[in-house]
């Protein structure tokens, strides 16, 4: 497994986090309404990530060791607003128009789960990113990507309405 995370990788996120969110747009067949919501979610969620982070440092919950370069937390920061925010979003809202419900609770659920499978790969195979001892991180984790999500889905229901209500792009 890889234990330093390489400039090229750092790259290849910053370039591939706004392709991974134009596909998925492309793909939902959203309109313009419903991206510029996932966007601007995406950037809420950024925003409310750094809130956490700083959180999580203060009460030793988990830290992102940083030699002073701006690249890895440019990237984490992209891979945030782009794949956690604005992508996540997009995938969130086509479960909830399609599935009721049963799509709210999915998205929820896997949002947390991927979002807390991300940062043990991290932990696990990178000196990028560390949890505190015991249990309390990988709690106040998933809470924070909860409420990510929860950021991210409410962003996009004051600016483009509720899941049904918008029409589908023309394909």
């Amino acid at each position: 497994m890889w234990r330093r995370v390489t400039t090229a990788f750092l790259i290849f996120v910053c370039l591939a986090s706004p392709a991974v969110f134009a596909a998925t747009g492309w793909l939902t067949l959203a309109g313009p309404k419903r991206l510029s919501g996932a966007l601007a979610g995406g950037l809420a969620a950024a925003v409310f990530n750094i809130g956490w982070d700083a959180l999580a440092g203060r009460m030793d919950w988990w830290a992102y060791h940083s030699s002073g370069d701006v690249l890895p937390t440019l990237a984490i920061s992209i891979s945030v607003v782009f794949v956690f925010g604005a992508t996540a979003g997009l995938v969130g809202w086509r479960m909830m128009r399609a599935m009721g419900w049963t799509g709210v609770a999915t998205f929820f659920a896997g949002y947390v789960g991927l979002g807390m499978l991300r940062d043990h790969m991290l932990a696990t195979n990178s000196t990028l990113f560390a949890f505190g001892a015991g249990p309390m991180p990988q709690v106040m984790g998933a809470v924070g990507y909860l409420s990510l999500a929860l950021v991210v889905q409410v962003t996009m229901l004051l600016m483009a309405g509720p899941p049904r209500h918008d029409p589908l792009r023309a394909s």
